[in-house]
């Protein structure tokens, strides 16, 4: 565990020392140091990017064994501390420790360890299945054993096809999509615990799968992308691999990055603020698709997204430089504490 000043080599002065940033990873043990060998942080995300002076923090580690170590960081003259321990299935321990260090600390916390610990894929489906205007897929989670497979498919009311993913995955990675108990027990281990989501296969009129990110820095929304393909598990590589050759979808994404949240059909902003409300996160990231009806189609929401990387593709420039201002602006207020984040529903 280590809590020191950084800053960029190129920057040569001191930081404020106002904002520490909070790393750690269950897979790292003892105490660590900026840049070197055993500095881990895996489950995280890239937002902290986004702050206009991003090299002026403190850091502040916490290894998976912070229990047993004599020391404790130094959080004297910290005003604010940044959690970017953000995935609660690959660093539940870390986190459990963060919370502990954090409560009787008085200054802002953005994202509460506690709060990121209750926005695992299952726990964001409680939390947000009953909501009007969204469908939200159901999740099991269960260790790789048949007989504990079955109880969670039953209590989830599961139905298949249904995708297999493992805990703390992301990025599309995915075991597969299952088309019924007996591939899943066919996929699954002992030793792995696993996440299962129900299949919603809803393309447009076109044939097409659409996906929206927008995030949320204090109750500031940011449209990140609206990007298309041909396959139901859009990514960022779809975009210069199926969009170039169709206008009208780059039109699409133009308008609404360029109108944020208030280019979408007003139900859809008002299911859209009410995730806001229930999720206790100061910044996360939502992945949707808007269906015909306005209503929405939840991927996920975490605090785990990424912001980068932004296409070189001259065609979607409208997509980098404008989009990363907007969302500094946003950050940069989260971060101040200009933005208060809306109770929660």
């Amino acid at each position: 565990m280590t809590t020191e000043e950084e800053t960029g080599a190129a920057a040569g002065r001191r930081p404020s020392g106002r904002i520490a940033y909070l790393f750690g990873s269950d897979r790292q043990h003892g105490r660590a140091y900026a840049g070197g060998p055993g500095m881990m942080n895996e489950g995280s995300t890239d937002v902290r990017l986004l702050r206009s002076d991003p090299d002026d923090f403190l850091r502040i580690h916490i290894p998976v064994n912070f229990g047993r170590l004599k020391s404790r960081p130094a959080l004297g003259g910290v005003a604010t501390i940044l959690n970017l321990i953000t995935d609660a299935d690959q660093n539940p321990q870390v986190l459990q420790w963060a919370e502990r260090l954090l409560k009787t600390f008085p200054g802002r916390v953005l994202n509460r360890p506690a709060a990121v610990c209750a926005s695992t894929r299952d726990a964001v489906y409680k939390a947000l299945c009953d909501l009007p205007g969204l469908i939200v897929p159901k999740v099991a989670r269960f260790r790789g054993h048949a007989p504990l497979a079955d109880a969670a498919i039953a209590r989830a009311d599961m139905r298949f096809p249904a995708i297999l993913r493992v805990a703390g995955t992301h990025n599309g990675d995915i075991v597969g999509v299952m088309p019924h108990r007996e591939a899943l027990l066919a996929h699954i281990r002992r030793d792995i615990t696993y996440l299962l989501t129900e299949f919603v296969d809803r393309p447009s009129a076109d044939g097409l799968y659409h996906k929206i990110r927008i995030f949320f820095f204090g109750d500031v929304p940011v449209i990140r992308h609206r990007l298309v393909s041909d396959k139901w598990c859009v990514h960022g590589a779809d975009r210069e691999r199926v969009m170039p050759d169709r206008a009208e979808e780059i039109a699409r994404e133009r308008a609404l990055i360029a109108g944020g949240i208030a280019a979408l059909p007003p139900a859809a902003q008002d299911t859209l603020w009410a995730i806001r409300a229930r999720l206790p996160l100061d910044f996360f990231g939502i992945d949707f698709a808007l269906l015909p009806d306005d209503h929405i189609l939840l991927f996920e929401a975490n605090a785990t997204m990424n912001f980068f990387p932004l296409s070189t593709h001259p065609l979607f420039a409208y997509a980098g430089a404008p989009v990363v201002a907007t969302a500094r602006a946003a950050m940069d207020r989260m971060i101040d504490g200009a933005d208060m984040v809306r109770a929660v529903a």
